[in-house]
């Protein structure tokens, strides 16, 4: 099957035995925590339906822009990159008619930040740089995740009660921020595995995998795509029925060249979050 469209850099997943349940390694570090799986208990969305049409948001969101130079004062970044890497978020997010637009740069000075990591000095960095009502958008040369991994970005979800998305500026081009604010408003991989691994036929689509039933059952894409988009893989689900990918979603770790579309469950996902977790960024 060939799907044309974008994709991430090679990860792995692992369980960690600590409060922060899930993360992935090299391309995204964003973490299922137990808070987040507790806030997602609350959350009822009824998958959609083929002759509905999606609910349109109409709004436009304000982002901060932190831009940590190095120890010579560099950016390592251009105004230009970021605002076309946000034109690109737009477009992936215009079915539902949600836009974000750059309110304000800031640059940050301690080159101390030039590597955040989350397990070290992320917390130092949201209390001297962090806007509230916005969403705050960290460039940094590199990201530590949780478990000690370089990543090419990483996001906090609903739960964490904070508006914030970190990426590594060499990763500016590729389509890691558009997954990264995919987790911002609740999107999980569609590998996920945390709720549950989903089945290829699996009726309990809704609460399995990625909770999005017309995403199907994900078996992990890292080294299952080609560079024409097609998949290589032969694995079969537990009950010994294929997988059958999507290699174009943004939240699969299918290659970026390939990556270029969101389901109508995931903006289903989306917009409910926005409705009932980030209803001050409005």
């Amino acid at each position: 099957m060939k799907i044309g469209c974008y994709l991430s850099i090679l990860s792995l997943t692992f369980i960690s035995l600590s409060g922060d349940l899930l993360a992935q390694v090299g391309g995204c570090g964003t973490v299922v925590s137990v808070e987040q799986i507790a806030l997602e208990k609350t959350i009822n969305i009824a998958p959609s339906k083929s002759n509905e049409s999606l609910p349109l948001m109409n709004r436009e969101l304000s982002v901060t822009i932190h831009v940590v130079r190095d120890q010579n004062g560099l950016d390592g970044i251009t105004s230009i990159a970021i605002q076309n890497a946000i034109e690109k978020v737009n477009l992936a997010f215009s079915p539902i008619k949600l836009s974000f637009r750059i309110c304000a740069i800031n640059y940050i000075t301690n080159y101390q930040f030039n590597t955040i990591n989350s397990a070290v000095n992320e917390s130092d960095l949201l209390v001297q740089n962090y806007s509230e009502n916005t969403i705050n958008l960290y460039f940094a040369t590199t990201l530590i995740d949780k478990f000690g991994s370089e990543v090419c970005g990483y996001s906090l979800m609903p739960s964490a009660g904070k508006d914030a998305v970190f990426m590594e500026k060499d990763c500016v081009n590729s389509t890691e921020l558009i997954h990264q604010f995919g987790h911002l408003f609740s999107l999980y991989h569609t590998h996920e595995t945390i709720f549950d691994k989903e089945l290829v036929n699996d009726i309990k689509c809704n609460v399995t995998g990625d909770k999005c039933c017309d995403t199907p059952a994900d078996p992990y894409l890292v080294g299952l795509a080609d560079s024409n988009c097609e998949y290589l893989g032969s694995l079969k689900d537990s009950k010994g029925q294929f997988y059958v990918p999507s290699m174009k979603n943004y939240m699969s770790f299918s290659n970026d060249i390939c990556r270029c579309a969101f389901s109508n469950d995931q903006f289903l996902r989306i917009i409910n979050c926005l409705l009932n977790n980030k209803k001050h960024l409005w």
